[in-house]
């Protein structure tokens, strides 16, 4: 039957009292409001049990066909003066059953569930476990064996509790395992592992009961979910597992629930979906007694019930990243029914498997609402753990994330991409795809992918041991510093790329700078520039974007031109590389960092020349004696002027018309490594590092890119360079 949206309002206005989220205890007790809304029928349990009761936990144990996931009924006769075992039936479990059965999970450990009716493993059970179920519905859960005090005190306490006395008496007659054995070993083949089901079905007179029994008997029996002693019983273990979980000293008392806000009973060891509070791990709480553990952590059993609840739905916004579980869980600031169901349907509709990330997912179905003030009101509780065999880590934790910051990002990103940095006047070529950020990032939609996936920083930044993870990743730190919009400290940032550039050269055969990573690096860096959340205080100009930020238009040709007409590539050189320093206060303010940068260029020119078959053809070239992560200023001060001077024995004996194979440099480096030493060298080692890098990665390119520019002159002007 589907529900109508006045029952789902109606229940979850009495769950949810609209207020605030402030907590992920509230966004838990939310999720939990949300899905004890959703039931779609009319349950035989009474409403004071229904939210101990945890019927999705049989999700995957029903069946339509005969010959699957099996109910196990132990059949009990009550109307003699003493009990009786009736038999046991064995049958599919239908999905309508499911309501009567009263089920409570017990969700940690091994121990029973919280009502009479047990479920098995999700791998299915043998007959000899089902055999152990049964016998543990009429001994252990009854108390009949003095394991479950709380089930005997309603036992002893209830006006209907005799119905529990007697399965106590039932449990313990002499070879009732025996009895149960013999009835099943007929239903389970030797090697068979179905999924099961136990419970009871009582027979009784209904007008001997103080409480009358919830809907229509069934073939002459009622089951758990019927009889308010057994639900009282449940509720009643239920309980006491909030108070004493991990403990033998009950922690409850009168106070204040964080959740509801409201003075009532609260208990201190409530089982939490995530297990961040635990009295288990009291070494984490220097000042944590288990008994006043309510005092440090009160939740009401509503709110603890209401958390439970929404277990299931909140760990669908679970994805694993690096070893590590990621939620992304969604929420209104106000909730009211309609956001409510939004959110349902959202997390619901959400796939594992694909490739678009939870956050990215999410925000596009509710932006499909079309609802501006409910957009305005969309946060995200997002929280990296790292679960070390039941020790429980909490990494990173943004409670208000929005998509804003992300979407800025994205947009400078592009920015960059479109702009200055990759076109044929000053910069780089723009590679066919934006591998290892993210394949096909050249639009809004997949940048905010990449972003809110964390493969935007997983692709840039240093990677960790492998073989003994650090628990402070740098991708994650930077993908939680992104989600935010807080600012990031452009020497840690610096100092990541330069350690990730050393790994992938480690990893080269040859090697080789990573062309590839220090693009990415480089086009992030300026997208945070842009989006103004890089912060330098002592390099104020390293967080300025450049100053050419849109694409610029092919120079005239009349500025390159010879008296014969001829446009030489060293003036075209001089001119790409004047323009990228200008545009770039990072550089052109800074003589240290441009003086790095301009050394990187030398060896990245130099180097491709001596690689070059036509020239030198060497293997072991200056980009492989010089590497960024081993550079520093005074050694760039010592070795520049030597690969200057070998610029013109190369020049002379290759008969330049020059005196140096690169012009562009001839003066402008000298000077401004003598400006950089006269300061001191006082720039972050990592910045001058990186810069060198760049540097490299500019001067290997800058005769093909140059060449690149005076064909796209030529052709606008009109010149023929093949008579050029």
């Amino acid at each position: 039957m589907s529900q109508s949206t006045d029952d789902f309002d109606a229940k979850f206005d009495q769950y949810w009292s609209g207020q605030s989220i402030t907590s992920l205890r509230r966004v838990q007790a939310l999720y939990g409001a949300i899905e004890e809304s959703q039931s779609s029928y009319e349950s035989v349990i009474p409403e004071e049990f229904q939210l101990y009761v945890t019927p999705g936990e049989l999700e995957g144990f029903t069946t339509e066909q005969d010959e699957e996931n099996r109910l196990v009924t132990i059949k009990i006769d009550l109307t003699d003066a003493s009990p009786q075992l009736d038999g046991i039936d064995v049958g599919p479990f239908r999905p309508e059953m499911v309501d009567r059965l009263g089920f409570s999970r017990f969700p940690w450990g091994r121990g029973i569930d919280h009502s009479i009716t047990r479920r098995g493993a999700k791998s299915g059970s043998t007959r000899g476990t089902v055999s152990t179920y049964c016998v543990d519905c009429l001994e252990r859960w009854t108390n009949a064996d003095g394991r479950e005090a709380a089930i005997g005190r309603v036992a002893n306490e209830h006006p209907d509790g005799s119905i529990i006395q007697s399965l106590q008496s039932l449990g313990l007659e002499d070879g009732i395992e025996e009895e149960i054995e013999q009835e099943l070993w007929s239903h389970f083949g030797e090697d068979e592992k179905p999924r099961v089901v136990a419970t009871v079905a009582i027979q009784l007179d209904p007008d001997s009961l103080k409480e009358k029994p919830s809907g229509d008997i069934i073939n002459g029996y009622y089951y758990p979910g019927q009889l308010h002693v057994l639900n009282a019983a449940m509720r009643a273990r239920k309980e006491e597992k909030l108070a004493e979980k991990n403990s033998d000293i009950p922690s409850r008392g009168d106070g204040t629930c964080l959740v509801t806000n409201r003075s009532t009973e609260v208990f201190g060891t409530v089982d939490d979906p995530l297990a961040f509070f635990t009295v288990q791990h009291a070494e984490k709480f220097p000042e944590l007694k288990k008994k006043n553990a309510w005092r440090a952590h009160p939740v009401s059993s509503e709110a603890a019930l209401l958390m439970q609840s929404g277990a299931s739905l909140f760990e669908q916004c679970r994805r694993t990243r690096h070893g590590r579980s990621i939620y992304t869980v969604p929420y209104f600031t106000q909730t009211d029914s309609h956001c409510a169901k939004i959110l349902r349907h959202v997390v619901t509709a959400t796939h594992k498997s694909s490739e678009e990330s939870l956050m990215a997912e999410i925000q596009r179905e509710i932006e499909r609402e079309g609802d501006e003030d409910i957009l305005e009101n969309l946060r995200y509780y997002v929280i990296a753990i790292r679960n070390d065999s039941g020790d429980i880590n909490v990494l990173h934790e943004v409670p208000d994330a929005t998509i804003q910051p992300v979407r800025a990002l994205a947009e400078s990103h592009l920015d960059v991409l479109f702009g200055s940095t990759f076109n044929a006047v000053a910069g780089f070529r723009q590679p066919k795809n934006w591998q290892p950020i993210s394949e096909g990032t050249d639009s809004i939609d997949p940048i905010i992918n990449s972003i809110t996936s964390g493969f935007y920083t997983f692709g840039t930044l240093a990677r960790p041991d492998e073989d003994d993870p650090s628990t402070d990743d740098p991708s994650e730190w930077l993908t939680f510093s992104l989600l935010t919009g807080q600012q990031i400290t452009a020497n840690r940032l610096l100092s990541e790329y330069v350690e990730r550039l050393a790994q992938e050269r480690a990893k080269d055969s040859d090697g080789r700078v990573s062309e590839k990573h220090l693009k990415a690096q480089y086009t992030q860096l300026e997208a945070l520039a842009r989006a103004d959340q890089l912060t330098a205080p002592e390099h104020p100009e390293l967080t300025k974007p450049p100053r050419m930020t849109t694409k610029p238009d092919i120079p005239a040709a009349e500025q390159f031109l010879t008296d014969d007409g001829e446009i030489p590539i060293a003036t075209v050189q001089e001119y790409r590389l004047k323009r990228f320093i200008e545009e770039r206060p990072a550089l052109d303010d800074n003589a240290q960092r441009r003086g790095a940068f301009l050394a990187g260029v030398l060896v990245g020119q130099l180097g491709n020349y001596q690689s070059s078959p036509s020239k030198r053809d060497m293997n072991r070239t200056v980009l492989i004696q010089y590497p960024a992560e081993q550079m520093s200023g005074p050694r760039i001060t010592r070795f520049v002027p030597d690969l200057i001077q070998k610029t013109h024995v190369y020049a002379s004996e290759d008969k330049y018309s020059g005196s140096s194979l690169f012009p562009e440099l001839e003066d402008r480096l000298p000077e401004t490594l003598a400006d950089a030493a006269a300061q001191g060298w006082t720039l972050p080692i990592d910045d001058l590092r990186f810069h060198y890098a760049l540097g490299q990665m500019y001067g290997k390119r800058a005769l093909s890119r140059a060449l690149d520019l005076r064909s796209s002159i030529a052709d606008h002007a009109g010149i023929d360079l093949k008579t050029n």
